[in-house]
Parts: C-alpha cells; sequence; structure tokens
C-alpha cells in the first residue's frame, strides 16, 4: 500500500475519544525527539527575528500601495510582490511586519510542548504579543491583518478585524491562558456582533460571501468559546446556536465527491490542499464540542484530500494539480498527514514521509534552497505567518503523535532577541 493511501474505506469511529490503538503511532523516541530538535531550531530562528519578516501579502504596506485606490492596481501590486522571484520590498519601501497571526500560531504550537519550562516560555510570551493585538473601539474583542488585503472576491484595509486572523489569534491565547474574562467576553461578542450575518460566520463585517474554511473555523471558535464557563449563560447559547447552524450549512457545501469548494458563488469553486485542511481540522473540533455526529463528512473529507491533494508524500497545491510549492500548503500537508495517521486513515510512517519530502526549503531548518538549485520565491518562505508559524505548529503537533512525544526534554534555555 503506497504512502498517503487510506488504510480501508470502511465507516469506523475515527473521531471519538478512544478512535485509534497504540499500533497507529508514528515513528520512534528517537524520530519524536528529532522532531522536536527541529522545532527548536525553527523556533530559534524566528524568534532571532522578532518573528518579523515578509508576507504574501504585504504588497500594499509601502507607498506605492496607498496609490493603488482601484481593485485591479491593488491586486496587480500584491500579486507582484507576492510572485516575484525577485525581491521587490526593498525597492518598494515595505518592512517586516511582525503579526498577531504568527505571534498566535506559535504560541498555540509552543504550549503543547509546555511540560517544558523553556517552551512554556515561549507560549506565555508569544501569546502575550497576539492577546495586546486584541481590537478596542468598535471591533472590540477582534483581531485584523497588519496589511490590506484584495483578493479576486473581497477588499478588506488592516483597520478591519477578519475572521481567519481572528480564530488563529483567540486559539492562540487561550491555549496559552493569556485572555482574562472580560476579553473573552468582548471577542464573544464581538465574533456574533460583527462576523456573523445570521446564517454563517463571514470572512469580515461586511463580507456576505461564504468561506467555507473561515466559517468552520468561526464555528469551532464559537464553540470553544461557549465551553469556557466564564459566559452568561445567555450569550453561551447564543454561541453554540450559530455555530451548529454554520456547521450545517459548510456540511449543505460538501461534494458529492468528498471535498468542499473554497466558496459559495461565482469564481470560488477551486480546491485546495491547506483550506480543505482547515475545513477538516475545524469541522472535526466543532463537531466534537457541539456534540454533532460528523464522521461521514469527514471521512468523505479525509478520502478525496489523500487521493486528490498528495503525489505520494509530496502535497499538491490544488486538487490533481502539479505539486507547486508554497510554504504554508506545505507546512498544513504535515499537520494533516500527522491528524490522519492520529485517526488511522494511512501507514504511521506517512507523516514523516511528508515532513521529509517538503522540509529542505525552509530556511529555519538550516536548509540552503539556492544551493539546492532552487531559485523560486526565497521571501515568501522566510514569512512568520505563511512560513514558520504554520510549520512549527505541524512539527509540534507531529511530536505530540510519536511515541514519548507529550513530553518533551526541554531545550536549553538561551537568550533571543525577542526576549532580551
Amino acid at each position: 500500500m503506497p504512502p498517503g493511501t487510506p488504510t480501508d474505506h470502511s465507516p469506523r469511529d475515527r473521531f471519538g475519544p478512544d478512535h485509534h490503538a497504540a499500533g497507529d503511532r508514528l515513528g520512534s523516541p528517537r524520530e519524536a525527539t528529532d522532531i522536536l530538535a527541529l522545532a527548536d531550531r525553527l523556533f530559534r530562528w524566528a524568534d532571532a527575528r522578532d518573528w518579523a519578516g515578509p508576507d504574501p501579502y504585504d504588497g500594499l504596506t509601502g507607498p506605492l500601495g496607498r496609490l493603488a485606490v482601484h481593485r485591479v492596481l491593488r491586486q496587480a501590486l500584491l500579486q507582484a510582490v507576492k510572485r516575484s522571484r525577485i525581491d521587490l520590498r526593498p525597492v518598494l519601501g515595505i518592512r517586516p511586519l511582525r503579526t498577531a497571526t504568527a505571534a498566535a500560531t506559535a504560541a498555540g504550537a509552543c504550549a503543547r510542548l509546555s511540560a517544558s519550562p523553556v517552551w512554556r516560555e515561549r507560549a506565555l510570551r508569544l501569546g502575550g504579543l497576539a492577546a495586546a493585538e486584541q481590537l478596542s473601539g468598535r471591533y472590540a474583542g477582534l483581531w485584523r491583518y497588519e496589511f490590506d488585503v484584495q483578493t479576486r472576491w473581497a477588499y478588506y484595509p488592516a483597520t478591519v478585524p477578519n475572521l481567519v486572523a481572528t480564530t488563529f489569534c483567540a486559539d492562540g491565547c487561550l491555549d496559552t491562558g493569556t485572555l482574562g474574562d472580560e476579553a473573552v467576553r468582548s471577542l464573544a461578542h464581538g465574533l456574533l456582533e460583527h462576523l456573523h450575518n445570521g446564517e454563517f460566520f463571514t470572512y469580515t463585517p461586511a463580507g456576505d460571501v461564504l468561506v467555507h474554511n473561515a466559517n468552520l473555523m468561526g464555528a469551532a471558535l464559537a464553540a470553544r468559546l461557549a465551553r469556557t464557563g466564564t459566559l452568561p449563560g445567555g450569550l453561551a447559547d447564543r454561541l453554540v446556536d450559530a455555530a451548529r447552524g454554520a456547521v450545517e450549512v459548510s456540511l449543505d457545501g460538501q461534494r458529492p465527491d468528498g471535498s468542499w469548494p473554497y466558496g459559495r458563488g461565482p469564481r470560488l469553486g477551486w480546491v485546495d490542499g491547506f483550506h480543505t485542511g482547515y475545513v477538516l481540522l475545524r469541522l472535526e473540533q466543532a463537531g466534537t464540542l457541539l456534540g454533532i455526529d460528523v464522521r461521514r463528512p469527514l471521512e468523505r473529507g479525509v478520502d478525496h484530500y489523500l487521493r486528490h491533494l498528495f503525489d505520494g508524500p509530496l502535497p499538491r497545491y490544488f486538487a490533481d494539480g502539479r505539486s507547486r510549492r508554497d510554504p504554508n500548503n506545505d507546512a498544513t500537508a504535515v499537520r494533516m498527514a500527522a491528524w490522519v495517521a492520529h485517526h488511522g486513515f494511512v501507514q504511521a510512517d506517512f507523516a514523516l514521509s511528508v515532513l521529509a519530502a517538503v522540509a529542505d526549503r525552509y530556511p529555519g531548518l538550516g536548509t540552503d534552497a539556492r544551493a539546492k538549485g532552487w531559485q523560486g520565491n526565497r521571501a515568501l518562505w522566510e514569512s512568520p505567518r505563511w512560513s514558520a508559524a504554520p510549520l512549527l505548529d505541524a512539527l509540534t503537533a507531529l511530536h505530540a503523535v510519536l511515541p514519548d512525544g507529550r513530553h518533551p526534554a526541554a531545550p536549553a534555555a538561551q537568550p533571543t532577541t525577542a526576549a532580551s
């Protein structure tokens, strides 16, 4: 059976508390140690840069971005900066960014290893950075991106919160305990008031487009907030009702082949790897918290994901497309490979094979892509939000499913740029 092939297609209770046997776990204790060493190396690389760097969507932050007042001009400039093989940022006056989303994603990743005092300190420090960026005023309780974004379907400026940033930041802060009770209440109110339209969770306050991964992120976050025990009963009930409705909307959007399109509407029908990963992870989380049986939709989704978004252990960007390299897609593939192995869908060594297939392009792991003859967009791979943070999340998740992976040895404590 080749790597990436589901172990069987029969319905199984893979998504309950006792869904797998010990034999489904990955690797060996030595491999767990190796994964932890990679995670530590990656953390130090990003932390030495204060978690600041380029971002795929930072093209509008320079002086030229302020002159791009039309949708076509904004999208052209953003895509030119994102895709250029030569880094245009220094020429265009685009400075490195430290984003709350990157800090929060990394905080949640570190929190998995908090049995170690060093990793616990890292988690708390990054969680605190993300918590400090929670918005006040009109959009109190939510989070934003630190740059304007123009996509093919929407424009949202840096002054406006969005659901993806809010979910990643909220999860990182909740994982690290860096949000107080009042901040949690503010988040719950903001989520319902500004990012839910009565039917599903919206990407932005003014958005009316159903984006499945964002909708399920909102549902999972609402369900998590309702379970905190710090909210008034009426507010918790409203969160549960909104989450249940949103889950049903996205369940209705699953295609007969098991896939989810990116969104509902014209030009949103594509299927890609990392958004599919987000859908599956958040659907399981929401279903578990809400007590909704989503086993069959998850099994169908996983089957499509493994068959159409991998070429052996190498992730595909688009379903059945070429194996286009992208750091977020690759990191999410490692995260998902650990998850599907944990649930018994693939052979035990699949996640390690995926990691081995993609790791050589991440500069944070000490690789030199230029020495390997790769001439791609290096700045994309140096992005804290798009590269380092999601890979750190994937590595710590993979470590957690390896034998003895839940009790890491503490790495040697050393001062870092961010901590000094």
